[in-house]
């Protein structure tokens, strides 16, 4: 029977010549920047479709009172259906951007990742270039598409879309340049 003594204490290997031990601050910032571009495409880019859900929701909850009426019309009757045309579908300026600017800030935010949403050229003079952009974009979209619309949900997504402007304008501080990040979705 040996008796178990505590083994001896190893050596630490020793680095090469000129190599200096990681600090765990300098691995922790570099884990830190694992491409914050990215995610903060990542972020804006759900915000957008948080919004363009909001437009959708909009449009549904906007609906869901009107009725088109046929059998209590005339054959030519001019205001048998007003309800329809002056609540939803109308192209007076006031009630145009009120009901489809959540829409369309929604269908412009996701088509800058998603280029199939890209309709025609004039989405290319819309769409932000860069951080900056990004960040006033998400301001905008927060500000006039989703803070007045559907309650307490239009209210959460427009504090995600302002926490996305924060992000875009503390990326572009951190010194994040060129172009925006692009989240690989296809649809």
């Amino acid at each position: 029977l040996k008796p178990s003594w505590p083994k001896p204490l190893q050596p630490k290997p020793s680095l090469p010549r000129g190599h200096r031990p990681t600090r765990a601050p300098a691995r922790i910032a570099a884990m830190a920047n694992c491409d914050i571009g990215l995610i903060t495409s990542a972020l804006c880019f759900i915000a957008s479709l948080c919004t363009l859900a909001l437009g959708i929701v909009y449009l549904f909850v906007k609906l869901e009172h009107i009725k088109l009426y046929f059998d209590w019309c005339g054959t030519i009757e001019a205001d048998c259906n007003v309800k329809w045309r002056t609540a939803v579908f109308s192209f007076q300026p006031d009630i145009f951007f009120s009901v489809w600017t959540p829409l369309a800030l929604g269908v412009l935010g996701t088509s800058v990742h998603v280029s199939s949403l890209r309709f025609n050229t004039v989405f290319t003079w819309l769409l932000p270039t860069n951080y900056v952009q990004y960040g006033l974009f998400m301001l905008v979209t927060a500000l006039f598409g989703n803070f007045g619309y559907c309650g307490k949900l239009g209210v959460v997504f427009g504090g995600l879309s302002v926490g996305a402007s924060a992000v875009c304008f503390i990326v572009k501080l951190m010194g994040e340049g060129g172009s925006i990040k692009m989240v690989q979705a296809k649809f």
